[in-house]
């Protein structure tokens, strides 16, 4: 192409008669310049001299109309076309389900505006994948799938359920995390079934009193949403193991939530709690415990009954101090982060407390001395994080620590 061009080029510049930039770019016209095969011809040979380093010096003629993009622009398919083939492939693979008699169907990350209505055909199914597509709405067909005990919803942009998934009185899980949900759809109500509901990162404001219906649940987490109380309902749930409420707006905790004695994990870190009730002493199962940014001033001595606590995180509150007795009370605390808060010295109860502690983190506090014992009654100790204070020196027992 580079040697036909320079040819050309030569002719160009000995005939007299080209005089003018117009009646060149005539001339290119007519031997084919501009057409759609001779674009392409010269996209793939400038392609291969940027490849080679080299420059065409005939693009860079003055006067010649010439210019070819480097890329081949296709027309992307109409908006209409792609989504018949989306319907298409769904279509495709429910039938497939369908002959197969498969109980597991999973569409996720398909692109999915819309779920065929004929989903209700597939009644042996137990396990319904559709995450991550473009769904603003369930059909009522889904109500059909009677046998169905997994749904996933998550990564969608659902802003209600359909009434008819009151049906599925098979339901164990549904996952709703990531959607526009601005409430608890009332039919989750109805799964009395349930026993892991998600519900993360969502718009819910706030939890309803048939909550209680739900008395199955293991796992709830509703985190990351804009609720700002809990109902007193929620103590009924008294087969929850794990309650995730992080990253609301919860001033208080009802004090019911001390009827739920099974739970091992509550996560209320990120709220705006004030306080504690003292009936939290009576989660006797509870092993890790996340307060970490909220605005309590103090912590109950109850909770020094929660002898089985592993971890705790009080990390970003105003609390001075902790309870006298507390710390040795919790037998099994390996974990313990009271960082970013008001100590102005290490917890009353002297070094034996800190024996089963394997990490400690008082960061960004107002201490001035370690206590002497420390280093050397804390056998387990193998973390201690205390930048940021107003330590002068270290205890005589530094030198002992070996963990």
């Amino acid at each position: 192409m580079s040697s036909s061009l320079g040819k050309e080029k030569d002719c160009k510049e000995k005939d007299p008669k080209v005089s003018s930039a117009k009646e060149r770019e005539k001339e290119a016209k007519a031997s084919g310049g501009f057409g759609k095969e001779s674009k392409d011809r010269e996209t793939k040979t400038k392609g291969k001299e940027a490849k080679d380093g080299k420059k065409d010096s005939s693009s860079a003629q003055p006067g010649v109309a010439f210019s070819v993009d480097n890329t081949i622009k296709r027309p992307n398919p109409a908006p209409g076309a792609r989504k018949k083939s989306s319907n298409a492939e769904v279509i495709k693979e429910l039938n497939k389900c369908r002959e197969e008699n498969s109980v597991r169907l999973d569409l996720a990350k398909r692109s999915i505006h819309l779920l065929p209505s004929s989903i209700k055909e597939l009644t042996q199914l137990t396990e319904l994948y559709l995450y991550g597509n473009k769904l603003q709405s369930l059909p009522a067909e889904v109500g059909c799938l009677v046998n169905l005990e997994t749904l996933a919803l998550s990564e969608n942009s659902l802003t209600s359920l359909p009434d008819s998934l009151g049906n599925l009185k098979q339901l164990r899980m549904v996952d709703l995390r990531h959607n526009k949900l601005r409430e608890i759809p009332p039919v989750v109500y109805r799964l009395t079934s349930l026993t892991t509901l998600y519900l993360r990162f969502n718009r819910i404001t706030s939890v309803e009193k048939d909550i209680k219906n739900l008395s199955n649940l293991t796992m709830l987490s509703i985190r990351e949403n804009k609720i700002k109380q809990l109902p007193a309902e929620i103590g009924e749930l008294c087969n929850l193991i794990t309650l995730d409420v992080a990253h609301n707006q919860l001033e208080h905790l009802p004090k019911e939530i001390g009827n739920c004695t099974q739970i091992t994990k509550l996560d209320l870190q990120h709220n705006e709690l004030l306080d504690l009730p003292d009936t939290i002493g009576n989660l006797s199962t509870l092993k890790s415990l996340g307060l970490r940014y909220n605005r309590l001033s103090a912590i109950p001595r109850t909770l020094a009954q929660c002898s089985k606590l592993d971890e705790l995180n009080l990390e970003n509150n105003i609390i001075s101090t902790l309870p006298e007795g507390l710390l040795s009370s919790l037998v099994n605390l390996t974990s313990l982060t009271l960082a970013r808060n008001c100590f102005q010295s290490y917890p009353v109860g002297g070094p034996s407390q800190f024996s089963t502690i394997y990490a400690l983190n008082m960061e960004h506090n107002r201490i001035n001395k370690i206590p002497f014992g420390i280093f050397s009654r804390a056998k387990v100790l193998s973390k201690l994080n205390m930048k940021d204070n107003q330590l002068t020196s270290l205890p005589l027992d530094f030198g002992t620590w070996t963990s």
